[in-house]
């Protein structure tokens, strides 16, 4: 490269960094100046909006003419013990209907049969059992189950038959068999 032209090109990058100096220290302190005229420009505002707060009656009135309920803290308290009482009476009652509720439902034992094939896994399984709401866990929490027992590996191929009945335990030990 020639020198006229290096010449030229620092000429040019001192030019450039003289002007944009010149600006920067002009102009920083109007910004300083433009940055405390905001703050006192928001302490006037939050001053302003410290007298338009409602009293506690105003906003009383306020919730409860946009249909909430307003109770102080005691009133609360007593009608959650109410509350209380009314469920635990309603829970003796309930008990009676809970056991007839019971024989009703173990007499609706459900049978699934799960025909596990070559490439399935552990999720796979406890997909068609989520879905058929014989477990009560995610096919991911089921198949972690598994992998904690440590069958995840011993799955049988074949057809299964699940009762609703059983637990995951009794699941996983049916599908799954650790050889030894």
């Amino acid at each position: 490269m020639k020198p006229t032209i290096i010449t030229s090109f620092a000429a040019g990058l001192l030019l450039a960094t003289s002007v944009s100096g010149i600006v920067y220290f002009s102009t920083k302190d109007d910004s300083v100046n433009a940055e405390e005229n905001n703050n006192v420009e928001k302490v006037e505002k939050v001053d302003g909006d410290v007298a338009n707060t409602p009293t506690v009656e105003e906003m009383k009135e306020i919730l409860t003419s946009s249909g909430y309920v307003v109770q102080t803290s005691e009133e609360a308290k007593q009608k959650e013990e109410e509350l209380k009482k009314q469920a635990s009476e309603s829970n003796s009652s309930d008990e009676k209907k809970d056991d007839n509720k019971e024989e009703e439902k173990k007499e609706e034992v459900k049978t699934i049969t799960i025909r596990v094939t070559s490439g399935m896994t552990s999720y796979d399984v406890g997909s068609i059992l989520n879905e058929e709401k014989f477990i009560k866990e995610t096919p991911l929490q089921f198949s972690q189950k598994v992998e904690k027992k440590g069958v995840a590996n011993y799955l049988k191929l074949g057809s299964f038959k699940i009762k609703s009945d059983m637990s995951t335990d009794d699941i996983i030990s049916t599908i799954f068999k650790k050889q030894s």
